[in-house]
């Protein structure tokens, strides 16, 4: 399997989505995301939450390959995620996407759009719930699940203007956010038992809260203010002072309940020696394999949201959206038979685990940067010909390869993907790191690598590998070139032709060949 310029290019023209019917309105009532038709974009008003558990990746190497603590694991992010759930739902906050043990929601009500005093309640609302979260995990999840590592918590809170959008086809929808506000609560999640907010939101705060903020880091241009050990169990007097009712004996019990209907003994994790049918997994079916993680990053998209006034450019954003998650998703699925396991709004995490076994371990990883070089191909050779109007939108891949759990949470219909492992939590921040066109992988995936000509386009950057403007058809043109240079031909390269001088003709016969025949029509 293998990556085309043609079929990339008959793919987007079949799927350039150009008369995709978008209906754009403000977000008004409530209503469950999820419920979102395919062609329904709301516009949303309101504070981004994300809550994180920080030193979850140090629970994954707690666990290791001992199956029975990775069931505990499990069983403890299962019991979180409801938890979480039943929490926001109290609180009648809108779930928007869980990632393992990360919640993403939204806190949009009071309504009204950008009035400055319902802004100031939805802050305050926000920052509640984010004590809540935090006092949850710490004080009760914990003192429940002591057969795991204690999950640290913490929360970070966005406010703005961000759209929600469900994408994909039916039966296979994934709901997500898009707006600078959705980006920024994820990156300026802070440490343990913090909880961090932007100066707007600070600047509106009541002052019982804002004094437990203190000023913190810029962030993406952002000043941020943080509180650290706010907690409802510490500060019963500010809980009452804002009507806030935490009973801890309850939530124990509810977390106990949850625990003990999923015992550990129904925990399945088998080995994946074939291609992971994501549907058939559940809480109780889990799959193990050896697999290169990867998360690839639409890098500028954001900027374009930003800058969307009108209804007609957010129309035009969603289609070309549509177009490149569709030509991504073939790109993984189809050219390398990989598997795409979430949307994070414009980020894209999957694996490859194909071909199985410990003797295919090399085999992987040559095909996993084939597949990031592929995903660079089509962005950089065939869908940007289509966002003409928008040129700054690159992507950045981060991988890392070792053994992943992936399992589906929740209940029939509403199960999220969850994937978890030291290489996935590594393939993020390789992700996070990197620059527009850039990949960047492991030095354990560069070691592995079997095509010189792809492995010398990667240089040491700390302890991994990057390589930039890396493409199919530009390692092509490399590759005649270095082909030109040893024989005994003549050659430059020039837009996808050699300008060929052979010893007989001298410099005064040249011709143009065609060095890309598989881009022809």
């Amino acid at each position: 399997m293998s990556w085309n310029e043609k079929r990339s290019r008959e793919r987007v023209k079949a799927n350039d989505f150009n008369d995709f019917e978008v209906n754009v309105q403000d977000l008004s009532r409530s209503m469950d995301f999820t419920n979102l038709g395919r062609k329904d974009v709301r516009r949303a008003v309101g504070v981004h939450l994300y809550v994180d558990v920080p030193n979850f990746h140090k629970a994954v190497d707690d666990a290791g390959n001992d199956k029975q603590k990775q069931r505990k694991l499990v069983r403890a992010s299962s019991v979180l995620r409801k938890v979480q759930g039943d929490l926001l739902r109290q609180d009648d906050i809108g779930n928007i996407q869980r990632q393992t043990v990360r919640a993403h929601a939204l806190v949009f009500k009071p309504y009204d759009g950008k009035d400055d005093s319902k802004d100031a309640q939805r802050v305050k609302k926000a920052v509640i719930h984010a004590i809540t979260q935090n006092t949850y995990v710490l004080d009760v999840f914990n003192s429940v699940f002591e057969d795991v590592r204690d999950f640290s918590s913490a929360v970070g809170l966005a406010n703005g203007t961000s759209y929600l959008a469900n994408v994909g086809k039916s039966g296979k929808r994934e709901l997500i956010s898009l707006g600078t506000c959705a980006n920024l609560a994820a990156k300026i999640i802070g440490t343990r038992d913090t909880v961090t907010i932007t100066a707007g939101m600070y600047d509106v705060l009541p002052d019982c809260l804002k004094e437990h903020f203190k000023k913190d880091e810029e962030v993406a241009g952002v000043q941020t203010y943080k509180a650290t050990g706010l907690r409802w169990s510490r500060n019963p007097e500010l809980a009452k002072e804002l009507n806030v009712t935490w009973d801890e004996a309850a939530w124990k019990k509810k977390t106990e309940d949850y625990r003990d209907d999923l015992p550990l003994h129904e925990i399945t994790i088998s080995e994946a020696t074939t291609l992971i049918d994501v549907g058939e997994l559940t809480e109780r079916n889990c799959k193990r394999t050896a697999s290169v993680a990867f998360y690839a990053d639409l890098d500028g998209f954001t900027r374009y949201v930003k800058e969307a006034e009108t209804d007609d450019k957010v129309i035009s954003l969603v289609r070309q959206f549509h177009m490149i998650r569709a030509e991504l998703h073939s790109v993984v699925t189809n050219d390398f038979e990989g598997l795409v396991l979430q949307h994070r709004g414009d980020c894209i995490l999957g694996i490859l685990h194909l071909p199985s076994g410990d003797g295919n371990h090399n085999k992987r990883c040559q095909q996993a940067v084939d597949l990031a070089i592929g995903l660079q191909s089509s962005m950089e050779h065939v869908l940007n010909e289509h966002l003409t109007d928008r040129p700054d939108i690159h992507l950045a891949v981060g991988m890392d390869v070792g053994k992943a759990i992936v399992s589906r949470l929740g209940k029939k219909g509403q199960r999220i993907t969850i994937c978890f492992g030291p290489e996935v939590t590594e393939a993020e921040r390789l992700q996070t790191i990197s620059s527009e066109k850039q990949i960047r992988i492991s030095t354990e995936i560069y070691e592995q690598l079997e095509d010189k000509d792809v492995k010398e386009e990667f240089t040491r950057r700390g302890s991994a590998y990057v390589a930039t403007n890396l493409t199919f058809p530009k390692l092509d043109e490399k590759k005649e070139e270095k082909a030109a240079e040893s024989g005994k031909l003549g050659a430059t390269v020039k837009e996808g032709a050699v300008k060929v001088t052979t010893a007989a003709t001298g410099t005064g016969n040249r011709t143009w060949q065609n060095s890309r025949p598989w881009a022809s029509e």
